[in-house]
């Protein structure tokens, strides 16, 4: 059983602004989204990995997530 805290990727990108933009859609769906990485890709990008920046929702709207983002699970 997942915890109410416990979250999950659901999506990466390279850029903070394709982040902001997937995080945005899913709150218009009423998921509630984060976006993690995104300091360090405007403070050190030379450091950071494509791909860094991370979309995370509660685990529970996970699948949800993805659907709305027309993303399939790996």
């Amino acid at each position: 059983m997942n915890t109410p805290d416990e979250l999950t990727t659901v999506a990466t990108f390279s850029n903070t602004a394709e982040a902001d933009l997937a995080r945005e859609r899913l709150e218009l769906e009423g998921i509630r989204a984060f976006v993690v990485g995104a300091v360090t890709a405007h403070v050190v990008p030379h450091m950071s990995d494509a791909g860094s920046v991370a979309v995370q929702v509660a685990t529970e709207d996970a699948e949800r997530a993805r659907e709305a983002l027309n993303i399939t699970a790996e």
